[in-house]
């Protein structure tokens, strides 16, 4: 009796502490294949840009107004809530990266435990921690932020159908909905997600009253509206603060300013994103075939496949939406995706297997668990700033295609609010950022130091800022060095103003009289 009571005490208090355990095993998962970036100043131009919105804020300055981008504004919010925490803001933001996707994965394995047994839920949530860096998820691009909103959202989307009552139902969507918005305020995209949570719970509502009835549309109305409710908080303030032009033009109005240029296909960055989420898709389809065919499936209750099917639909329309097809686009997928997997993950086999090519995979991409890319970047970021500072001293720089981070890192004023480089240089944001005007009014500043790259990074350049900043090299700077750029087999080329460099030495003998 007392063996049993002891053996029913032990049960329980592992029962209790077991969400702490895969809390902890997740942590350890996300350092090994995370720490060896931690510290790296370029992991992507993205990130650095999000860095350098969040130190300037610190300064006063104000987010579509000072310096403009087209994310919401609850990104920067995260990047500056962070920017505090570490000395130049890279380590904090990226251990703040560690922490939301550890979470994350959290909720992944709560979300895979209806679908699967501990075992794979829990592997499931490993998987998704170790997949991010094959899809640029390694540092702090926003879906590693904004997928923890999407995650939570999904959870309670499907808790919201395990309570059997309209309290409960109402309670978990609001809550879902309110998941969903705040993923919004950190990319515009999240929203097609959201989708897929309020379509389910307006099938819940409708299915809990029997009939689609106004009563239904009523409270997905109001559900709707909570998902709205951090876009709309955000639009007030700006428009309470006069500045709600700058807002709806930056957030809403551009995306359909933008226009890629004619012969443009995103076919080739296609090709290479799919070819990264191939050995997800594939484990995807065997775990699919697995579960279908009701092989030792265990969920402790009948789990919401078409929910997830419908979450998984969204989320490919989300990787499609903006046309770029960029790897971290494909980040909101993979959480479905991976819950998809959990059935195969939970054979003890096949989970080892797929843990094991997933891992390869990603060694093959990044090398994991070095540190040669962090090592790399910061020499040659390092270099930059050391050749870039005495103009920073002087004056604004700017860097045509280069890494933002220097603008950070040199304490240099900006020369233009579009020191995003693709904002002034790609053909296909001519008409949403004006770029010929802004680009003449930026030379007309007479930046101290201008970095171009000699492998331009844009699509398409746009060739009349090109043509703009070309006359103005030639007119009134000097080349002044060439260093590696943090792209392999590319460099920075800096330009230093005429002015601003020493006289040239007069020839030996001093110069020629009148003659």
């Amino acid at each position: 009796m007392a063996i049993g009571s002891l053996a029913l005490r032990r049960t329980t208090d592992f029962a209790k502490h077991r969400n702490a355990l895969i809390a902890l095993a997740l942590l350890a998962a996300a350092v090994v294949t995370r720490a060896g970036r931690i510290g790296d100043p370029a992991i992507q131009m993205d990130e650095q840009f999000y860095l350098l919105v969040a130190d300037r804020m610190w300064h006063g300055a104000l987010p579509y107004v000072d310096i403009w981008d087209r994310k919401p504004i609850l990104l920067f919010m995260i990047y500056a809530g962070l920017r505090p925490f570490s000395a130049d803001g890279i380590v904090a933001y990226q251990i703040g990266a560690l922490l939301f996707a550890t979470a994350t994965a959290f909720f992944v394995v709560l979300i895979a435990r209806r679908f699967a047994n501990p075992g794979g839920a829990v592997l499931a949530g490993v998987a998704y921690l170790l997949y991010l860096p094959l899809l640029g998820g390694d540092g702090g691009q926003s879906p590693v932020f904004y997928n923890l909103f999407l995650a939570i959202g999904a959870w309670e989307t499907i808790r919201a159908g395990e309570t059997g009552d309209q309290a409960g139902l109402w309670r978990h969507g609001v809550r879902a909905m309110l998941w969903a918005g705040l993923a919004i305020q950190v990319k515009y995209t999240a929203a097609i997600d959201g989708v897929a949570f309020g379509l389910w719970l307006i099938v819940l509502l409708a299915t809990s009253q029997g009939r689609f009835s106004a009563r239904v549309v009523a409270q997905a109305a109001l559900w709707a509206l909570v998902a709205l409710a951090p876009t709309l908080v955000a639009t007030g303030f700006y428009v309470l603060i006069g500045h709600g032009r700058e807002f709806v033009q930056a957030n809403f109005l551009s995306i359909f300013e933008k226009h890629e240029a004619a012969g443009f296909s995103g076919v080739p960055v296609l090709k290479t994103s799919l070819l990264q989420l191939a050995p997800l898709l594939t484990v995807v389809t065997l775990s699919i075939l697995k579960a279908t065919r009701g092989v030792r499936r265990e969920p402790r209750r009948e789990a919401p496949w078409p929910f997830l099917a419908l979450w998984t639909a969204c989320a490919v329309v989300d990787f499609f939406a903006i046309g770029n097809y960029y790897d971290h686009y494909a980040l909101p997928l993979l959480m479905p995706a991976i819950v998809l997997c959990a059935p195969l993950l939970g054979t003890a086999v096949a989970g080892a297997t797929v843990l094991a090519l997933f891992a390869w995979c990603v060694f093959l991409k990044t090398g994991l668990p070095t540190a040669a890319w962090k090592i790399n970047d910061e020499a040659r970021i390092a270099a930059m700033v050391e050749a870039a500072q005495p103009y920073a001293a002087q004056g604004c720089i700017y860097l045509n295609d280069g890494p933002p981070i220097v603008y950070l890192l040199t304490h240099s004023c900006l020369p233009t609010r579009y020191v995003f480089p693709s904002h002034l240089n790609e053909a296909a944001e001519a008409d949403a950022t004006d770029a010929t005007e802004n680009m003449a009014a930026l030379l007309a500043s007479r930046p101290t130091a201008i970095f171009v790259a000699d492998k331009p990074l844009a699509h398409t350049r746009n060739p009349a800022t090109a043509a703009l900043l070309d006359a103005a090299l030639a007119r009134d700077y000097q080349r002044r060095a060439k260093l590696p750029d943090v792209f392999p087999q590319s460099w920075q080329i800096l330009y230093v103003r005429n002015d601003l460099l020493p006289p040239k030495s007069a020839p030996r003998g001093g110069p020629a009289g009148p003659q």
